[in-house]
């Protein structure tokens, strides 16, 4: 890894996604939620081409924050559920289980999934200068886990061209459900890396000592560009939100998919570019009203 001797990698992209890190969209939504909600505005996307001036927050400097607001304009006009009540697109509940209000929840919405957009591309700064391909292997021999598993969505599995099972008996156990699921008279995971569609949805399971099939042999991803959604995020994750399906809501024939508030920044200690930029990423949270979480994965 090519660094500075301070532990940062000197390539441009990675630097990049540094000043990403220190300049997080969140608390500027947050002032034009503020504006929105106790002012005269009708419409959002009429407040966002008004936010030409620029903003310092912290050490944080915005210089056009309209230019950055505007992708997310879809995303932030769900305040307007708030003024002109609508069909609920979502149901977020509190670590209780109980409903929280529309307020909290909209802003919470919008808070996770902003949050996940600008991770996305700070994740790909980061991860493309570090050459690690921790993300892409299975356990070695001296770890104690005997897998790892990569969720998919089902769009996904054609991008893998190895065994994809899916039987009654797998779409009713999960990968960590004991006993294992058996495949070929032997657990799941004692095979070459495999497709799995498990009760919760789908997964690609690399069993110890193994790599995704998409691992080239000098460390880069063959398919880079198309890679699935799991692997775009590695290795700071948002956990503002958690999906859990159990508390869906049907409505007129409509599934209302239910998530629990969790406010937290998961970040992987095992991840070079998170333990060289520990400060960075907790400082990212903290300016997002979020919690940072440092764990690890792997080892």
């Amino acid at each position: 890894m090519n660094t500075n001797g301070h532990g940062f990698i000197t390539s441009s992209q990675f630097q990049q996604g540094v000043l990403l890190l220190k300049q997080p969209l969140l608390p500027v939504v947050k002032i034009l939620q503020f504006l929105y909600l106790t002012g005269p505005f009708t419409n959002v996307s009429s407040l966002v081409e008004e936010f030409v001036e620029p903003i310092e927050i912290g050490n944080a400097l915005y210089k056009n924050p309209t230019e950055m607001l505007r992708p997310f304009t879809s995303l932030l006009q769900n305040m307007e559920r708030i003024k002109n009540p609508q069909e609920p697109a979502f149901h977020i509940l509190d670590e209780d289980l109980r409903p929280l209000e529309s307020l909290e929840a909209v802003e919470l919405w919008i808070a996770h999934n902003l949050v996940t957009q600008e991770l996305e591309t700070i994740n790909t700064l980061l991860c493309g200068p570090c050459h690690c391909t921790i993300c892409c292997i299975g356990p070695d021999s001296s770890m104690s886990q005997l897998f790892f598993e990569i969720p998919l969505h089902e769009s996904e599995i054609s991008l893998f061209k190895i065994p994809a099972v899916s039987t009654e008996e797998s779409k009713t156990h999960t990968s960590l459900l004991e006993p294992p699921l058996y495949h070929n008279n032997r657990p799941f995971y004692e095979a070459e890396p495999n497709l799995f569609h498990w009760q919760t949805g789908w997964s690609l399971i690399l069993p110890k000592e193994s790599s995704c099939p998409h691992l080239s042999e000098s460390g880069a991803c063959r398919i880079y560009t198309e890679r699935p959604e799991t692997c775009r995020r590695p290795q700071i994750f948002p956990y503002v939100l958690e999906r859990n399906p159990d508390h869906d809501q049907e409505k007129e024939g409509k599934t209302i998919p239910a998530y629990i508030k969790r406010k937290k920044i998961l970040a992987i200690w095992d991840c070079p570019y998170v333990r060289a930029l520990k400060g960075e990423i907790a400082t990212y949270a903290e300016m997002c009203e979020l919690e940072p979480v440092f764990r690890e994965n792997k080892n």
